[in-house]
């Protein structure tokens, strides 16, 4: 079906976001990898873990804070830019109070966090952290104006800018002060980077003062979405941290969580990729179902899970194809333990990060019920599994697949539901010809990578090119891509 003109120009404007943000994302993702591969370098396994479990645990609360507030202040501007100025105000005058409030919650009750993970050293650490989810929660004020603006550019702008920072000061600190000095860095880049924001997307007010209700009423639903999104993305790490601990003790579970958190790194890569997706998409289709435009609505659903999809693959089949290779050269043998457990995480996070897309759309369109059903569903599923599932397996490698195939159900759950629910109520899906040749692509993969001969690392990466390679030629061979998806790539790369 050909695209109204809005949809076509949108899609331009897209595959340039799409170009910005995704370089953006992937440098995001080195900086972020960088960060976990050097930091167990500077500490021991102990202190990893225990920089892991606060770090998941405070991830909950910025991650919740930064994509709720970006798509609150995005989806409002998108809908009239001239009013771009007085939202971005509310927004401030909203999350000072609502920052402060989180920043001095964490901070009075670390003991009570670091209790229940039988570690009350923790408490220093949660102290220390607890200003970042302040400076997050200002600094998401004005990247989520550069979103609504479609300013794609200056928003990948700031994520180079913060990742670089984040990195330089925590492992710098770190190696001085160990993990004290890590969340020291943290949150100094948080506050480099809030200036910096601050001072390029500071809009003039005009217009009339936009509500502040208007804007917190939609939000706190999609912050209770956000929360329990990222539980839906941490909360595997901590859980086993005290499941281990009540089995072993605190040194014990540490080590097994430092082990887990070498798993998450790589597992997690899906997800941190397709945050470039809704990013792109959200304005987009903020602003046709703020028009009622249906059919484009439609369009972007199909093409967005189309695209997510494939992409997903690629990143599932390299990730999963020899874990073994990829977890002994990036980290010391010992992680190797958890390598049987590695593809079941990753095909769990491969649907966490479809099920993010979907969810970015649904918020979108308005309806933060629903995705706030579907992220409920991932999170009880997923957290009953491991109640049931990890107490009982033995620490090492069996506790580790043991969180692995816990966290997957409820994350396959949550997908399936959400799947069903956008197909019948927006009428986009992605099309079945897609869906077959990505399972088909994925299946040679998986097959080619497990004949190859050798167990080392040579013949582990050689594997793991082969099985990319398989998937892409199933893709291509299948007529994946169609001339329209050419003339696209070949439009983004002269840009």
């Amino acid at each position: 079906m050909t695209a109204s003109p809005p949809v076509a120009a949108e899609g331009s404007t897209a595959a340039k976001g799409a170009l910005f943000i995704g370089f953006a994302k992937i440098y995001f993702m080195i900086s972020g990898f960088l960060q976990q591969v050097l930091l167990p370098r500077l500490v021991g396994a102990a202190e990893f873990g225990a920089f892991a479990v606060v770090n998941n645990v405070i991830s909950i609360v910025n991650n919740t804070v930064v994509q709720a507030t970006i798509q609150s202040v995005s989806k409002y501007t998108a809908e009239d830019d001239a009013r771009a100025g007085a939202v971005q105000r509310a927004g401030l005058r909203m999350q000072v109070v609502l920052g402060a409030a989180l920043a001095l919650g964490i901070f009075v009750g670390a003991p009570w966090i670091a209790d229940f993970e039988h570690a009350p050293h923790y408490t220093t650490y949660f102290r220390i952290a607890a200003a970042i989810p302040f400076l997050y929660a200002l600094y998401a004020v004005f990247v989520g104006s550069a979103n609504g603006l479609r300013r794609f550019r200056t928003q990948a702008t700031f994520d180079v800018g913060f990742s670089t920072a984040k990195t330089i000061l925590l492992l710098a600190l770190a190696f001085l002060w160990k993990v004290t000095g890590a969340f020291v860095g943290f949150a100094a880049a948080a506050a480099f980077i809030l200036v910096v924001a601050s001072r390029v997307m500071k809009l003039p007010a005009g217009g009339e003062r936009f509500p502040t209700g208007r804007i917190s009423a939609y939000m706190s639903a999609v912050v209770a979405y956000g929360l329990l999104l990222n539980v839906a993305l941490n909360y595997d790490q901590p859980l086993l941290h005290h499941f281990a601990g009540q089995a072993a003790g605190e040194a014990v579970a540490a080590v097994a969580a430092g082990h887990y958190q070498a798993l998450r790194t790589l597992a997690l890569l899906p997800y941190q990729a397709l945050i470039v997706v809704t990013f792109v998409i959200f304005p987009l289709v903020s602003r046709a179902t703020f028009a009622e435009d249906r059919e484009a609505t439609r369009i972007y659903v199909t093409q967005t899970l189309r695209y997510a999809l494939i992409l997903v693959g690629l990143m599932g089949i390299v990730l999963a194809a020899r874990p073994a290779a990829l977890l002994g050269i990036l980290y010391k043998p010992a992680y190797g333990e958890g390598a049987a457990a590695m593809p079941i995480l990753v095909a769990g996070e491969c649907c966490l990060a479809l099920l993010g897309v979907v969810c970015a759309i649904l918020n979108a369109a308005g309806r933060t019920r629903a995705t706030l059903s579907f992220v409920a569903l991932t999170v009880a599923v997923g957290a009953g599994a491991a109640a049931l599932l990890v107490p009982n397996a033995e620490i090492g490698p069996s506790m580790l697949r043991a969180a692995a195939i816990a966290t997957s159900l409820g994350m396959a759950s949550g997908f399936a539901a959400a799947m069903v629910y956008v197909r019948t109520r927006l009428g986009g899906f992605p099309p079945p010809a897609t869906v077959a040749r990505v399972a088909v692509g994925l299946a040679a993969g998986a097959a080619l990578a497990h004949i190859v001969p050798g167990h080392g690392k040579i013949a582990g990466l050689t594997a793991i090119v082969l099985a990319a390679v398989a998937y892409v030629v199933v893709l291509v061979a299948g007529g994946e891509l169609d001339p329209a998806d050419r003339a696209k790539l070949a439009r983004i790369l002269r840009r």
